[in-house]
């Protein structure tokens, strides 16, 4: 079973891939954009394996993404953000074939600062480190009040 189970891991994966814009609140124009790829933390993958053997702890959507102020590189074996700030739920999630997109959308007034870390979670609340962590990525995001701040998410399963 074990040699199965390396096999299925080897042909399965998860791929998460972020762009975050960053736009004037009075125009609307692009200031900034920044692509990266992120982690599928553990926690994250196995809350979608419990999801196909029909374990129902957790819906397995994810909605809610966080900022955060935490340096240390993120780890598979992280369960929430190191330092979070502020969460907000998901501004629009949609699917194509293999793909999950999920976007969220941080207002000019509602969050300003430095950001070096940027979660989703699965099943989270309004309150801090609650959910399932889904993806941890280390940032260098500065967004002021006069801009705001769209995370695209997009997943792949391959």
């Amino acid at each position: 079973m074990k040699k199965y189970n390396e096999k299925i891991e080897k042909l399965v994966k998860i791929k998460g891939e972020i762009t975050a814009t960053w736009r004037d609140v009075k125009t609307g124009k692009i200031k900034k954009r920044s692509h990266m790829t992120n982690m599928i933390v553990t926690v994250g993958r196995k809350t979608i394996a419990m999801r196909l053997a029909n374990v129902l702890t957790y819906t397995g959507v994810i909605n809610y993404g966080a900022l955060g102020t935490g340096t240390t590189p993120p780890a598979n074996t992280d369960t929430q953000l190191e330092t979070e700030v502020f969460r907000k739920t998901t501004a629009s999630a949609t699917y194509e074939n293999n793909v999950a997109y999920i976007s969220f959308f941080f207002g000019a007034a509602e969050v300003s600062g430095t950001f070096r870390e940027f979660g989703n979670f699965i099943d989270g609340t309004a309150s801090a480190n609650t959910g399932q962590l889904f993806t941890r990525i280390s940032v260098n995001w500065v967004k002021t009040n006069t801009e705001t701040l769209t995370v695209d998410c997009c997943y792949s399963v391959q």
